[in-house]
């Protein structure tokens, strides 16, 4: 039997849609785009003309989408071809860039559940995302090395420092990122920062061809720490919101390069709410693996609520089950959040992932912060590692308890 009615997985999938275009552009073009490629996919699909989109208020999506009782006598497949097609057209339709995070917003902003759910009836987001990156892959037209990524990566950075506050400042930023970065990234020493504003006719940035024979994933690592790092200065400055600059900068190409090496410039700029979120989702599917969906949830909720008093903050952070009927978790998180320390924040982190850890099983917990790690994604580790989480040091402790 199929833990989803139709009505709730169209409407969480474009719940889900308007929130990920909203972010990008805003509530009234959401509606529009979405509205218009249902009315085109209607066509086709005949069952989708018994949808209605209503208004720009999305605080909840019965309040703003109805449906006709006809359509829970559709087939699985023909809802999971319609939702596919619906899908592809709207990430096409935002252009490669911006097309190219859609889909892995989509599927961030999706319970565990309900995305195992329906790719069961063949609504595969990571096959879509795979799609769409073979699509883009078809458009290269060079192959892009080591040399490039960096020449390209801190030129664009230089040139929107630059406009914002002058060569020299930005030279002084740059080679001081630089040079400390250098110490844990050994490549980094082969690119240079030149100060244009004092020497004539150089150019902003040299880098040596021998960096092509480094890593790639390496070269990765050490681009989305500079790019953290960078954010927290002209955070601090009032500068500039620069993740939009440098991707506005870069092509498709570039995009699907960097990302391919472990680059997430989204991941640099996400509210607290969001980290906390993807940490918590991240622990639940590595805890489903090894036990049940209803325990990972069990024991993370639980976990969360002995360190209530420590990490007052904690108290705001819920999860629970939406109804008794599907296994869609609720995840609760109170917008004053926001207000907390990041450095607090990350002990919080570090205290429920030890504490899991911890508590897990020899054989379960041998390979549990590997797992984490993994369901997180590169930037995400690097980016709750800034926070002060150590999870090299939580498996350390896990090996020494046992």
């Amino acid at each position: 039997m199929q833990a989803f009615e139709n009505k709730e997985i169209i409407g969480r999938i474009l719940k889900t849609t308007i929130g990920v275009i909203g972010r990008r552009t805003s509530d009234s073009y959401a509606n529009v785009i979405i509205g218009s490629a249902i009315r085109e996919l209607s066509n086709k699909y005949s069952f989708l003309k018994d949808i209605n989109i209503q208004g720009t208020q999305y605080n909840e999506v019965y309040d703003i989408i109805s449906f006709n009782s006809g359509l829970e006598n559709v087939k699985p497949d023909q809802l999971a071809n319609a939702t596919n097609e619906f899908i592809e057209k709207i990430s096409k339709s935002m252009g490669k860039d911006a097309g190219f995070y859609f889909i892995k917003e989509i599927k961030e902003d999706l319970p565990y559940e309900f995305e195992k759910t329906i790719k069961d009836i063949g609504i595969d987001l990571d096959y879509l995302q795979l799609q769409f990156i073979t699509d883009l892959k078809d458009s290269y037209k060079f192959r892009i090395e080591n040399f490039d990524i960096l020449k390209n990566f801190f030129k664009i950075l230089f040139d929107i420092l630059d406009n914002e506050i002058g060569k020299r400042k930005a030279y002084l930023i740059l080679e001081d990122l630089n040079k400390r970065f250098s110490i844990e990234y050994d490549f980094l020493k082969l690119v240079k920062i030149n100060d244009v504003s004092s020497i004539p006719n150089i150019d902003s940035v040299t880098v040596d061809k021998n960096v092509n024979l480094v890593d790639e994933n390496i070269v990765g690592t050490g681009i989305q720490k500079i790019v953290q790092e960078l954010n927290n200065v002209v955070s601090e400055k009032n500068i500039i919101d620069f993740t939009d600059k440098i991707k506005d900068k870069l092509n498709s190409d570039y995009i699907l390069k960097l990302n391919e090496i472990g680059v997430d410039f989204n991941v640099v700029k996400l509210k607290k709410e969001l980290i906390i979120r993807h940490v918590i989702k991240a622990l639940i599917n590595v805890l489903t693996d090894s036990s049940n969906y209803s325990y990972a949830t069990m024991v993370v909720n639980n976990v969360i609520r002995e360190f209530d008093l420590k990490f007052s903050f904690f108290k705001d952070i819920k999860i629970n089950k939406k109804s008794s009927e599907n296994n869609d978790e609720e995840i609760s998180i109170s917008k004053s959040i926001e207000n907390v320390n990041y450095s607090e924040l990350g002990r919080g982190i570090q205290k429920i992932v030890e504490k899991i850890t911890i508590s897990l099983g020899d054989e379960a917990g041998s390979h549990f912060i590997e797992k984490f790690k993994k369901g997180l994604g590169k930037a995400y580790v690097l980016r709750i590692e800034e926070m002060g989480v150590n999870l090299h040091m939580i498996e350390l402790k896990r090996n020494l308890t046992w």
